[in-house]
Formats: C-alpha cells, structure tokens, sequence
C-alpha cells in the first residue's frame, strides 16, 4: 500500500513540471508533459529504516478540450513492482482530481494542487483500508532539461510537517 502511494507520488510528480513563464494557468505545463517518461531515484517508505531505489516507466496525456492530465505506468522498488494511473484537472491555476486513484489497501481520497511560478505543487489523502489511517503525500516538481525532478514528501504527524521522504529524475523515452 505504502509502495504504491510512493509510486503515485512519483505519477504525480511526473504530470506536475514547471510552468512556462508564458502560460498564466499551469496549461502550457501539463501539456508539456504529454509523452513517454523514465524515471529512477530512491524513497524512503513509511514503516521502512532506509531508502529504497525506485524506477518508473509512465505514460501521460494531456487532453486540452477537458484541460486534464491522465498518467499511467509501473514503478519498482527490489520489494515489489506496482501499476499507478490517475489524472488531474486544471482549473485556473489549481489542479484536483483522483490522480494517483486506489490501490492494494488504500483509498486515494482526493488530489488538490496548484502552479506556482516554475512548479506544481499536489497534495493527496489516503485511507488505509485495514486500519481507517489518513496519511498524506505532497509532490513538487521542477522541470529540467530533458525532463523533470520530482521532490516527494509525506507527512509526519509527530512533528506536524511535510518530511522529504525521495526524489526521482524522469527523462523521455
């Protein structure tokens, strides 16, 4: 469950790149996101004492009619291997949807986000099913050469705050 909403995580970072200076809504953006992508970092997983290596192969697409972003691929971790699909819809410069969806033992509650000079920033709630836990995710990505970097982040209750938790570099394929 945990793998997944980190693979999710990294979907969602892979849909999220910087905003063009020349777009005022994030549009330019998620259609810039339109293609083929690779991605490899490590995370550290609640529950886990180290990082992990991470890889992902995703595919997004941009639908400009709806304004949506919809991505779908696998991400790996030596623990286990997991499909990740959902999509965002822009709205003004805000993003929402069921992006990272449902997986083995969580529910994707909701998926909110917005642009933000160079980068997008989306935050998703999970449920677990087993237990009725809220955990939260946040990722921020910045685009870079030939693709982009996607910061991850979950939230510790402990401490009340966002705790950087991996970062993966994407590049086409």
């Amino acid at each position: 469950m945990i793998l997944r909403g980190l693979f999710a995580t990294a979907m969602t970072a892979a849909m999220t790149m910087p905003l063009p200076a020349f777009a005022d809504d994030g549009s330019a953006l998620l259609a810039s996101l339109a293609g083929n992508w690779n991605g490899r970092g490590s995370a550290k997983l609640p529950g886990r004492e180290k990082a992990e290596r991470v890889t992902c192969r995703i595919a997004t697409n941009w639908d400009a009619a709806a304004r949506t972003l919809a991505v779908a691929g696998v991400c790996a971790t030596t623990q286990a291997k997991n499909n990740v699909r959902g999509s965002l819809k822009l709205e003004g410069g805000s993003v929402s949807g069921s992006f990272l969806g449902n997986f083995d033992g969580a529910t994707a509650t909701r998926s909110t986000g917005s642009v933000s000079g160079s980068e997008l920033v989306v935050q998703t709630s999970f449920v677990n099913d087993a237990t009725g836990a809220l955990s939260q995710t946040r990722q921020v990505i910045r685009r870079g050469g030939g693709g982009f970097t996607s910061d991850f982040y979950l939230f510790d209750s402990r401490s009340g705050q966002f705790e950087k938790s991996g970062s993966m570099t994407f590049t086409g394929s």
